[in-house]
């Protein structure tokens, strides 16, 4: 080999090895949605990890709003972050997520220390899709100092819609404030669980990927509708504009003492009470009747996902593996996504919870001994369904149609968009 081949041989194996070196240096990309409080503990968790392995990370962070838009646009790029937050969601992304059945089989995430449950609600047909970020379920925040304020009996696990509507209204006319707040979206997440709570067989959805509805009854609706009618006269319940101005946890109403409950997700309640600043306490959802079916769900709260068009995929694991399984990481956590699925995180954690975890480990506790353990999907097309269920609920609460007018059109609008779907 003459000296000018050689020298060209040596160019593009130096070539070629900075190349790797460019690559193999190229940081994580992460994307998620959240409070202030979520977004400072990941940050110090990213910097854990980066020091422990040597791997960078780019985190990208926002409100769920902004998140669902700008994932979006970077998927629409074919520019996907390597690791994304998802939740019910992920149905609309499947194409673009990478199943971590294989790094569960290599080794790279440990699953060792959880339970079969804990997988199959991030699970669809065999594809585990993420790893769950922790545990959560829908629950009521409420004040007990504005409840007793207000003579109002604190509620109970068993307690009933009437029961609600009954303690909204009287802390507004006892206080003058909001008996309730939650925004139109929360509204819509409520009537999927109402709908069960007859006890016919029926819900809003046909479970589990919900691309048809499974009522035939408009009663259903048409009884919630009257019940928001009602209490948005009686001044307990937020107008429109008070919904509007509600753009995360610590915007809430109950922050600021200006409403007695509100509906969130058990592990919001972090940042809630750290908002509020006072002591809240937690209670399940209302049921139609004492003794009738909860209808709530133990999920997921979110997860994190890897994406297909990733280059450092066993990267990704690595960081879903860390996020889930070290103490020291989840030390700083302290379940603000959810009680962790880890038993040996758990078990660390629970001699130090503040009275706020303690609070949602209860919760949890209390809530398990009804509700089920599943993967809950959104329907591909809910945003669309649920902006009609909204579009028809404010003319409702602005005397523009009545609650059967609105369940009529709501069931038929419903329909359509889901048949324009399937077709």
């Amino acid at each position: 080999m003459n000296r000018k081949v050689l020298c060209l041989v040596v160019v593009l194996v130096i070539s070629v090895f900075a190349s790797s070196l460019t690559l193999a240096a190229e940081p994580l990309r992460i994307m998620w949605w959240g409070s202030q409080v979520r977004h400072d503990r990941t940050l110090a968790i990213i910097d854990m990890f980066t020091e422990q392995t040597g791997i960078e990370v780019e985190p990208e962070f926002y409100g769920f709003d902004d998140y669902i838009s700008k994932l979006n646009i970077l998927i629409a790029a074919n520019d996907a972050p390597d690791i994304m937050q998802m939740g019910g969601n992920f149905p609309t992304y499947i194409d673009h997520i990478e199943p971590i059945n294989k790094y569960i089989e290599d080794g790279i995430i440990d699953i060792s220390n959880t339970d079969e449950s804990f997988i199959a609600i991030t699970t669809l047909e065999g594809q585990t899709i993420g790893l769950s970020s922790g545990t959560n379920a829908p629950a009521v925040a409420y004040d007990p100092a504005l409840f007793a304020a207000a003579g109002v009996p604190e509620p109970e696990f068993n307690w009933t819609w009437d029961e609600f509507e009954a303690a909204a209204v009287k802390i507004q006319e006892e206080l003058g404030i909001l008996g309730v707040a939650l925004t139109r979206n929360d509204e819509f997440w409520i009537l999927t669980t109402v709908v069960p709570q007859y006890d016919t067989g029926e819900s809003l959805f046909l479970e589990p990927y919900r691309t048809e509805l499974n009522y035939d009854d408009d009663k259903y609706v048409i009884e919630y509708l009257e019940m928001v009618y009602r209490l948005t006269k009686a001044g307990a319940y937020p107008t429109p504009a008070q919904m509007a101005e509600i753009r995360d946890v610590e915007g809430n109403p109950i922050v600021r003492g200006e409403a007695a409950m509100a509906w969130v997700y058990s592990n919001q309640f972090v940042a809630l009470s750290e908002a509020a600043g006072r002591p809240l306490k937690l209670i399940s959802l209302p049921r139609r009747t004492s003794d009738g079916p909860l209808s709530q769900t133990i999920m997921s709260s979110q997860m994190f996902c890897l994406a297909k068009n990733s280059k450092q995929k066993e990267a990704a694991a690595q960081f879903l593996n860390f996020f889930a399984n070290s103490i020291e990481a989840n030390e700083i956590l302290q379940g603000e996504r959810g009680v962790p699925i880890m038993r040996h995180v758990r078990e660390a954690l629970a001699a130090d919870l503040s009275p706020v975890e303690q609070t949602i480990y209860q919760y949890l506790t209390d809530l398990g001994r009804e509700a089920a353990t599943e993967i809950l999907l959104d329907s591909p097309v809910q945003a669309q369904i649920r902006d009609v269920y909204i579009r028809l609920a404010e003319e409702v609460v602005f005397d523009r149609t009545t609650p059967e007018d609105a369940a009529k059109a709501f069931r038929a609008e419903a329909q359509g968009i889901l048949d324009r779907y399937v077709q």
